[in-house]
């Protein structure tokens, strides 16, 4: 059946208003899309920074002592140093009372009275000039020579008539060693070391010239030939 006018226009007014209709949902949606589009993408793209690692904590600090034992770490250094310096010195006196004693067991304790060798009368000789016979051994010597303490011991001097200016050393056993007509005296009493300049030789007593009569009286008492004596010792003043 064909439509009439009026419906024919009838149908043409909505498909032109179903256009126009789906023209503006197009217009309005197509936008919206594309917009969301935009966004999906950027959110899809963008990376969110990594979270800051938690830092480690730091230690805990040390209490810083006060009151007394605050000066402790110091007190406790001072005390080494302290000790430190006690000990070296410890070390440096043992180290000297070994150098004595060796120097001391090095020493010798028996020596010539006069470091020139030769005698002028042994004992025994009878003479002139002697009361009886000669009571020791005569060094010539010349005035001033120096007079040497043969033992450890100690020195006393005096005068006598016949011996004139003399010492006498007493030993630690009791021997006494006799130093006559001396000139004068270094050493007139005290306490001496075998080798130590005691006097010097001179002229004086009953004397013919300047010399140094020895002798050798143990324990103080009668003289005996000093020669042997001293040749026992290891001495030998010829």
């Amino acid at each position: 059946m064909t439509p009439t006018p009026r419906a024919a226009a009838r149908a043409e007014r909505r498909d032109r208003s179903r256009a126009a209709t789906r023209s503006a949902v197009l217009t309005v949606a197509l936008p919206s899309m594309a917009t969301l589009g935009v966004f999906a993408a950027v959110a899809a793209h963008t990376t969110h920074p990594p979270l800051p690692r938690q830092a480690t904590p730091p230690p805990p600090a040390r209490p810083v002592p006060t009151g007394p034992l605050s000066s402790l770490p110091r007190g406790v250094e001072e005390f080494a140093d302290r000790a430190g310096r006690a000990q070296t010195r410890i070390d440096l006196a043992k180290r000297q009372q070994a150098d004595r004693r060796r120097q001391e067991n090095a020493r010798p304790k028996v020596v010539l009275p006069v470091t020139d060798h030769g005698l002028s009368a042994t004992f025994g000789e009878a003479g002139t000039h002697w009361s009886a016979r000669h009571t020791g051994i005569d060094f010539p010597v010349p005035r001033g020579t120096q007079v040497h303490a043969v033992t450890d011991g100690t020195v006393g001097t005096r005068w006598n008539p016949a011996y004139g200016y003399m010492a006498s050393v007493t030993a630690p056993d009791g021997t006494q060693t006799w130093y006559c007509h001396l000139g004068s005296y270094r050493i007139r009493k005290g306490q001496v070391h075998a080798g130590d300049v005691i006097a010097y030789s001179g002229n004086s007593g009953n004397s013919t010239g300047p010399h140094l009569h020895f002798e050798v009286r143990p324990a103080g008492a009668e003289p005996i030939d000093p020669l042997p004596w001293l040749l026992a010792h290891g001495l030998d003043p010829r």
